[in-house]
């Protein structure tokens, strides 16, 4: 079996649909348990949106409970730009473990995200000048490493795929195309704690002998559908306007739940009565929040709060939620823990049928990836 820890859901089901897409049998949790037969299973926390000493303390005892599952690969899925307690985590994972060494290699070509000389290039540009710059939680305020984890040059090793590797610490593995992937893959052994994105684990599998098959499934989505957009990210607001210009009704969260903070229960209901009926007439509907500067913690409480009173008051057959944060708190609102991913629709963003409620699909991607067509076709 291999075993992934990931620091939010979205980048969790990420890892999910590349199992997929190399032909194993995956599970995605919120808890370690002590059965599974699954090949491959992934644990989703939300340890980016907690303080760093509770992330550590989670990572410390989901590394314990995994361990003890004795599994042939523990890789740590990081966020790809290095947001949340990146280093705090690695450092708890490799006292669990045992490692002396551990090797992060977080950037992704494939997505034009690359590492070269100490910096961080989104589509060839330095990343402070991103869309992740205004990122609510963690903003980007210089494309240096060192910068990006927080800490001081002699804590971290950056390394190049030609560099000898130290044989301690932490070693940032630069990237600037595919095959540094495929090297950095081949540097891998079993004394070294592995970690990093999306593009490394595929590198990872690929090296251990797993084909590929074909990325992107054509799924015809049920309905009544839901999409609740938690993420700041322009794409994704130009998306949902889009939406709105279509004709679907978008339901943005009111200004006087926003401004509250601690809503009534009535203006919740109000909300959700609102959105229920949109689902009823129209068999889909869009939950999203204006560009309002506020408490992010809160606005994911108010969406889940009144995504779980959609749920009692009409059907929903798909879920489906960008944003990690947001997932995270709605599946805890909804008492989801289990999942079995079922189509990688395209890259991050994975269908997967809830264990506890047999008709619902959630349907998961992060804020800075896109949707494919076929996900709001109509």
């Amino acid at each position: 079996m291999i075993a992934v820890i990931a620091d939010d859901l979205t980048g969790a089901v990420e890892i999910a649909g590349i199992g997929l897409r190399y032909g194993l049998t995956v599970e995605v949790v919120t808890t370690v348990g002590q059965n599974t037969n699954v090949d491959l299973l992934v644990v989703a926390t939300d340890t980016r949106s907690m303080p760093e000493q509770e992330a550590v303390a989670t990572m410390t005892e989901i590394t314990a409970r995994l361990k003890a599952l004795n599994p042939e690969l523990l890789f740590k899925k990081t966020d790809s730009v290095l947001r949340g307690h990146v280093l705090a985590e690695l450092n708890a994972h490799a006292d669990v473990m045992r490692f002396k060494k551990t090797l992060l290699v977080p950037a992704n070509p494939a997505l034009k995200r690359t590492i070269t000389d100490g910096q961080y290039f989104i589509k060839g540009l330095p990343i402070h000048l991103s869309n992740f710059a205004h990122d609510p939680d963690f903003p980007v305020s210089q494309s240096e490493i060192h910068s990006l984890l927080r800490c001081d040059k002699g804590e971290i090793a950056i390394n190049t795929t030609d560099d000898n590797l130290p044989a301690t610490g932490i070693i940032v593995g630069e990237c600037a195309e595919a095959s540094d992937l495929k090297k950095w893959a081949q540097k891998a052994d079993r004394q070294t704690l592995l970690a990093g994105g999306s593009g490394f684990f595929a590198a990872l599998l690929e090296a251990a002998g797993f084909l590929s098959k074909v990325n992107g499934t054509f799924a015809i989505l049920e309905e009544p559908t839901l999409l609740v957009s938690g993420t700041t990210f322009e794409e994704s607001r130009e998306f949902i306007r889009n939406i709105k210009n279509s004709g679907t009704r978008v339901s943005y969260m009111p200004l006087h739940i926003v401004d509250l903070e601690n809503p009534g229960e009535n203006l919740l209901d109000n909300w959700a009565d609102e959105i229920a009926a949109l689902l009823t007439t129209q068999k889909k509907a869009v939950i999203a929040i204006a560009g309002i500067a506020t408490a992010a913690t809160n606005l994911r409480e108010k969406t889940a709060a009144v995504v779980e009173k959609v749920f009692e008051k009409t059907s929903v057959k798909e879920l489906l939620i960008e944003g990690g944060a947001t997932a995270s708190a709605i599946i805890k609102q909804l008492n989801l823990t289990r999942f079995t991913p079922v189509d990688e629709l395209s890259t991050g963003v994975v269908r997967m049928k809830a264990t506890a409620q047999e008709d619902l699909f959630l349907t998961l991607k992060p804020g800075s990836y896109n949707w494919p067509v076929m996900v709001w076709d109509k």
